[in-house]
């Protein structure tokens, strides 16, 4: 049954009978009639037995976890502080929505849970934060939407975070409706409605866990923007529920786009353990900065977590004084003897370009390992596949010393214009770049002066 080829039209007075909705299937001829109702609608209610005594109040609905949408397999009631299980099977949850004084022949609640993976409705989603995977955002929640067919057990289609989901739940919503109507001729309130496909409750939230792949696959699909923008949006717990449900990859990805506070709290939060396996997936640069951001004492653990070839490289640019080129600099970059052709040098960059987050230049070294020069990828495109670097390379070098100040780097890159200076030591050997694009909000400031 496919919910997006749905046909809805409401069977009652819009403003008074929300939860009646005829659902129909215009994809084939053998159409699939269904109703909806709302969680709101089933919460609330009491279950009266044929002595009209009350067997319980319903607080929840259980839900079964799965690959598909979430089926409603039992009603969670409270008597006397106990808490029961009604079996869906076996009550009209349909009738009790609609009902205000709702009976049943015979009481099958019991003490015990329904058998599987299932979650609580209400505590799991409602009023909780969730991620809309279509619209890239963080959403409250607000009601649950149900569908009843005519065959197989009621299923959970989608949730409401809209505003009239809220003042249906307050009891406002018809009055508003109605003014709506008297006041704003042809409008109409409508409700706001994510297809359980976009949804993705954050895992922290959820009771029983749910595991739909689907879902994370979306998540992972997402741009490294988009998900900073939702980790930013959501609280302290939340956020680390979501950093913790995808990979050390995608999360460094997504965290390098965030505000680099929020960054600092969700890896001083983090196991040192997956803390350490983001920032080695971080640019250099990016981590060094995010690391400055922490307590020594926090530093120190994660450091002591990562791996001995990763705290190698980081190491130096976490000691480097504040405010000078040794502070800017990234140490991936892209380096060849200058003996290299053209042809073994791109296919080097084929291997090697995952591995850095700029490939504007190569940079060559001579026998002894110091700089002897710098070769852009245009002089290698424009070059014979036979060619060496020491022939094409660019041996008038721009270069920063370790020990720069940002006044000075700043004026490198307004004389040069280049994408990236090398830095180098007294021996004239290579220990890292400084790039115009990480460097750029720390010497912004500089090229305001320097312009002027």
């Amino acid at each position: 049954m496919d919910l997006f080829e749905f046909s809805l039209t409401r069977t009652g007075d819009a403003a008074g009978e929300r939860n009646l909705l005829l659902v129909q299937s215009s994809s084939n001829e053998n159409a699939t009639k269904g109703v909806f109702c709302f969680l709101s609608d089933i919460l609330g209610k009491k279950v009266y037995g044929q002595d009209y005594a009350v067997i319980g109040k319903v607080i929840d609905l259980t839900a079964r976890s799965g690959d598909g949408h979430p089926e409603i397999d039992a009603l969670v009631l409270t008597r006397n502080g106990t808490i029961l299980y009604f079996p869906s099977q076996e009550i009209d949850l349909l009738g009790l929505a609609r009902s205000r004084k709702f009976i049943i022949a015979e009481d099958h609640s019991t003490p015990a849970s329904p058998p599987g993976r299932h979650f609580l409705v209400r505590e799991t989603l409602l009023d909780k934060q969730i991620v809309d995977i279509n619209g890239a955002k963080v959403e409250g929640v607000n009601d649950v939407r149900i569908l009843f067919c005519a065959k197989g057990a009621p299923f959970i289609d989608s949730v409401d975070v809209g505003f009239t989901g809220l003042l249906w739940r307050m009891g406002w919503e018809v009055r508003l409706r109605r003014l709506v109507r008297i006041l704003m001729v042809g409008k109409q309130l409508k409700d706001e409605l994510i297809a359980w496909k976009y949804v993705q409750p954050l895992p922290e939230r959820v009771a029983g866990p749910i595991h739909i792949n689907l879902r994370h696959e979306q998540i992972k699909a997402l741009h490294a923007g988009e998900l900073a923008d939702i980790i930013e949006d959501l609280d302290r717990d939340e956020r680390i529920s979501l950093v913790q449900s995808i990979s050390a990859e995608h999360a460094a990805e997504a965290l390098k786009e965030a505000d680099i506070d929020v960054q600092a709290s969700i890896l001083r939060d983090l196991d040192s353990g997956l803390a350490a396996d983001i920032l080695e997936e971080m640019e250099p640069a990016s981590a060094v900065d995010v690391i400055d951001k922490l307590p020594v004492d926090t530093q120190q653990t994660i450091m002591a977590a990562m791996e001995e070839e990763d705290r190698a490289r980081l190491e130096p640019l976490v000691r480097a004084e504040e405010n000078t080129a040794a502070s800017l600099m990234t140490v991936d970059f892209l380096s060849c003897p200058a003996t290299f052709t053209v042809t073994r040098t791109l296919e080097y960059i084929r291997r090697n370009a995952d591995e850095v987050e700029s490939i504007n230049y190569v940079y060559c070294m001579d026998e002894e390992d110091r700089l002897a020069g710098v070769a852009s990828l245009r002089d290698l495109l424009l070059s014979g596949s036979d060619a060496v670097l020491l022939d094409i390379m660019n041996r008038r070098l721009a270069v920063l010393r370790s020990c720069d100040d940002w006044e000075s780097v700043a004026n490198q890159f307004l004389k040069y214009c280049f994408k990236a200076l090398p830095v180098i030591g007294d021996d004239g050997s290579l220990q890292g770049i400084v790039t115009f694009k990480h460097s750029f909000d720390e010497l912004l400031n500089y090229y305001h002066r320097l312009a002027s």
